[in-house]
Protein backbone atom coordinates (compact mmCIF):
# COMPACT_ATOMS: atom_id res chain seq x y z
CA UNK A 1 0.00 0.00 0.00
CA UNK A 2 2.86 2.33 0.39
CA UNK A 3 3.05 2.99 -3.47
CA UNK A 4 -0.46 4.21 -3.57
CA UNK A 5 0.64 7.19 -1.28
CA UNK A 6 3.57 7.83 -3.44
CA UNK A 7 1.28 7.76 -6.21
CA UNK A 8 -1.57 10.49 -5.30
CA UNK A 9 -0.93 13.71 -6.77
CA UNK A 10 0.24 16.96 -4.42
CA UNK A 11 -3.52 17.92 -4.26
CA UNK A 12 -5.03 15.37 -2.71
CA UNK A 13 -5.68 14.98 0.94
CA UNK A 14 -7.93 13.55 3.20
CA UNK A 15 -10.99 15.18 5.39
CA UNK A 16 -13.02 14.66 8.00
CA UNK A 17 -16.19 12.56 8.15
CA UNK A 18 -18.04 13.09 11.84
CA UNK A 19 -18.84 9.72 13.19
CA UNK A 20 -22.38 10.92 12.97
CA UNK A 21 -22.08 10.11 9.55
CA UNK A 22 -21.64 6.52 9.75
CA UNK A 23 -24.57 6.27 12.28
CA UNK A 24 -26.84 8.06 9.95
CA UNK A 25 -26.13 5.16 7.70
CA UNK A 26 -26.83 2.38 10.14
CA UNK A 27 -30.15 3.62 11.24
CA UNK A 28 -31.13 5.09 8.25
CA UNK A 29 -30.64 1.44 7.32
CA UNK A 30 -32.56 -0.02 10.20
CA UNK A 31 -35.73 2.43 9.87
CA UNK A 32 -35.80 0.91 6.03
CA UNK A 33 -35.50 -2.76 7.48
CA UNK A 34 -38.20 -1.81 10.76
CA UNK A 35 -40.54 -0.46 7.16
CA UNK A 36 -39.88 -3.92 5.59
CA UNK A 37 -41.14 -5.87 9.24
CA UNK A 38 -37.62 -7.19 10.07
CA UNK A 39 -35.32 -6.77 13.12
CA UNK A 40 -32.62 -3.98 13.31
CA UNK A 41 -29.01 -4.48 12.85
CA UNK A 42 -26.92 -4.17 15.65
CA UNK A 43 -22.93 -2.78 14.67
CA UNK A 44 -20.21 -5.20 14.65
CA UNK A 45 -17.34 -2.91 15.58
CA UNK A 46 -14.50 -5.58 13.78
CA UNK A 47 -16.85 -4.91 11.07
CA UNK A 48 -16.64 -1.37 11.12
CA UNK A 49 -13.83 -0.89 11.52
CA UNK A 50 -12.66 -3.24 7.95
CA UNK A 51 -15.64 -1.12 6.36
CA UNK A 52 -13.74 2.03 7.25
CA UNK A 53 -10.05 0.62 6.31
CA UNK A 54 -11.95 -0.02 2.62
CA UNK A 55 -13.88 3.44 2.73
CA UNK A 56 -10.46 4.72 3.53
CA UNK A 57 -8.61 2.72 0.80
CA UNK A 58 -11.33 3.55 -2.25
CA UNK A 59 -11.30 7.48 -1.22
CA UNK A 60 -7.49 7.68 -1.01
CA UNK A 61 -6.90 6.09 -4.71
CA UNK A 62 -9.90 7.49 -6.22
CA UNK A 63 -10.62 3.06 -7.21
CA UNK A 64 -13.91 1.89 -7.70
CA UNK A 65 -15.70 -1.22 -6.83
CA UNK A 66 -16.40 -4.12 -4.48
CA UNK A 67 -13.04 -5.24 -5.66
CA UNK A 68 -10.57 -3.21 -6.07
CA UNK A 69 -7.81 -4.10 -3.87
CA UNK A 70 -7.82 -7.35 -5.33
CA UNK A 71 -10.03 -9.27 -2.95
CA UNK A 72 -13.58 -10.03 -2.95
CA UNK A 73 -15.88 -9.01 0.12
CA UNK A 74 -15.75 -11.91 1.57
CA UNK A 75 -12.08 -12.44 1.03
CA UNK A 76 -11.54 -9.49 2.79
CA UNK A 77 -14.14 -9.83 5.91
CA UNK A 78 -12.33 -13.20 6.39
CA UNK A 79 -9.01 -12.50 6.44
CA UNK A 80 -9.85 -9.43 8.42
CA UNK A 81 -10.55 -11.61 11.54
CA UNK A 82 -14.39 -10.79 11.67
CA UNK A 83 -16.24 -13.37 13.52
CA UNK A 84 -19.57 -14.41 11.81
CA UNK A 85 -21.48 -17.25 10.22
CA UNK A 86 -22.57 -16.23 7.24
CA UNK A 87 -21.30 -13.31 5.05
CA UNK A 88 -24.29 -11.53 3.73
CA UNK A 89 -23.35 -9.01 1.22
CA UNK A 90 -21.62 -5.93 0.99
CA UNK A 91 -22.75 -2.65 -0.20
CA UNK A 92 -20.60 0.50 -2.00
CA UNK A 93 -21.27 4.02 -3.10
CA UNK A 94 -19.17 6.27 -4.24
CA UNK A 95 -20.49 10.50 -4.85
CA UNK A 96 -18.07 13.39 -5.65
CA UNK A 97 -18.91 16.94 -5.84
CA UNK A 98 -16.94 19.90 -7.42
CA UNK A 99 -15.61 22.68 -6.14
CA UNK A 100 -16.75 22.37 -2.61
CA UNK A 101 -17.83 19.19 -0.73
CA UNK A 102 -20.80 17.86 -0.55
CA UNK A 103 -22.26 17.87 3.72
CA UNK A 104 -21.44 14.43 5.48
CA UNK A 105 -25.28 14.14 5.80
CA UNK A 106 -26.12 14.31 1.88
CA UNK A 107 -23.43 12.20 1.16
CA UNK A 108 -25.01 9.95 3.49
CA UNK A 109 -28.29 10.07 2.04
CA UNK A 110 -27.45 9.57 -1.54
CA UNK A 111 -25.93 6.17 -0.84
CA UNK A 112 -29.01 5.24 1.03
CA UNK A 113 -31.00 6.71 -1.71
CA UNK A 114 -28.92 4.46 -4.18
CA UNK A 115 -28.86 1.16 -2.14
CA UNK A 116 -32.75 1.02 -2.14
CA UNK A 117 -33.31 1.59 -5.26
CA UNK A 118 -30.45 -0.67 -6.73
CA UNK A 119 -32.22 -4.37 -6.35
CA UNK A 120 -28.87 -5.93 -5.45
CA UNK A 121 -27.90 -3.18 -3.25
CA UNK A 122 -31.65 -3.34 -1.39
CA UNK A 123 -31.75 -7.33 -1.37
CA UNK A 124 -28.05 -7.17 1.13
CA UNK A 125 -30.65 -4.27 2.98
CA UNK A 126 -33.16 -6.40 3.56
CA UNK A 127 -30.59 -9.83 3.70
CA UNK A 128 -30.96 -12.34 6.91
CA UNK A 129 -28.60 -10.77 8.55
CA UNK A 130 -27.50 -9.62 12.55
CA UNK A 131 -25.30 -7.38 12.74
CA UNK A 132 -24.11 -4.39 10.06
CA UNK A 133 -20.54 -2.94 9.83
CA UNK A 134 -20.15 0.69 8.19
CA UNK A 135 -17.30 2.69 6.79
CA UNK A 136 -17.11 6.26 5.63
CA UNK A 137 -14.39 8.23 4.18
CA UNK A 138 -13.60 11.39 2.51
CA UNK A 139 -10.44 12.35 0.16
CA UNK A 140 -10.21 15.26 -1.79
CA UNK A 141 -8.64 14.66 -5.03
CA UNK A 142 -7.81 18.02 -6.98
CA UNK A 143 -11.08 20.07 -7.16
CA UNK A 144 -12.92 17.18 -6.51
CA UNK A 145 -14.53 15.75 -3.14
CA UNK A 146 -15.08 12.56 -2.94
CA UNK A 147 -17.15 9.86 -0.35
CA UNK A 148 -16.42 6.29 0.04
CA UNK A 149 -19.35 4.76 2.05
CA UNK A 150 -19.46 0.69 2.68
CA UNK A 151 -21.78 -1.32 4.44
CA UNK A 152 -21.44 -4.84 5.06
CA UNK A 153 -24.10 -7.29 6.27
CA UNK A 154 -23.13 -10.11 8.18
CA UNK A 155 -24.99 -13.32 10.38
CA UNK A 156 -23.55 -14.15 13.40
CA UNK A 157 -26.37 -15.95 15.34
CA UNK A 158 -24.28 -19.10 15.17
CA UNK A 159 -21.85 -17.64 17.45
CA UNK A 160 -24.55 -16.37 19.97
CA UNK A 161 -25.80 -19.72 20.29
CA UNK A 162 -22.33 -21.17 21.09
CA UNK A 163 -21.61 -18.32 23.57
CA UNK A 164 -24.68 -18.94 25.40
CA UNK A 165 -24.61 -22.80 25.35
CA UNK A 166 -21.75 -22.46 27.69
CA UNK A 167 -20.28 -19.54 29.89
CA UNK A 168 -16.97 -21.57 30.80
CA UNK A 169 -15.78 -22.24 27.08
CA UNK A 170 -12.70 -21.23 26.04
CA UNK A 171 -13.27 -18.35 23.16
CA UNK A 172 -12.21 -20.47 20.44
CA UNK A 173 -13.30 -23.91 21.68
CA UNK A 174 -16.58 -25.74 20.96
CA UNK A 175 -18.71 -26.22 23.44
CA UNK A 176 -19.19 -30.18 24.05
CA UNK A 177 -22.07 -31.92 22.32
CA UNK A 178 -24.87 -33.27 24.82
CA UNK A 179 -24.63 -36.98 25.82
CA UNK A 180 -26.82 -38.87 23.44
CA UNK A 181 -27.96 -42.48 23.40
CA UNK A 182 -26.18 -44.87 20.84
CA UNK A 183 -27.56 -45.14 17.78
CA UNK A 184 -29.45 -48.71 16.83
CA UNK A 185 -27.56 -50.33 14.22
CA UNK A 186 -28.58 -49.78 10.85
CA UNK A 187 -30.25 -52.90 9.05
CA UNK A 188 -28.57 -54.88 6.61
CA UNK A 189 -29.66 -53.50 3.05
CA UNK A 190 -28.25 -56.35 1.58
CA UNK A 191 -29.02 -59.79 3.17
CA UNK A 192 -27.45 -61.70 0.02
CA UNK A 193 -24.28 -59.96 0.77
CA UNK A 194 -21.71 -62.68 2.87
Amino acid sequence: MAASFAALPASAQQFDIPPSAKTAIIEETNAYRQGKGLPPLRENPSASEEAQAYAAYLARTARQGHSADGRSPFQRWRASGTKFCKFRGENWHESWTRPAPASPEAAAAAAMSFWKHSPGHERALRSASTEIGVGVAGWRHGNRWYYQEIQVFIDTSCLKAVQTASNDTAENEMPPLPDRKPMPPLPDRNPSRP
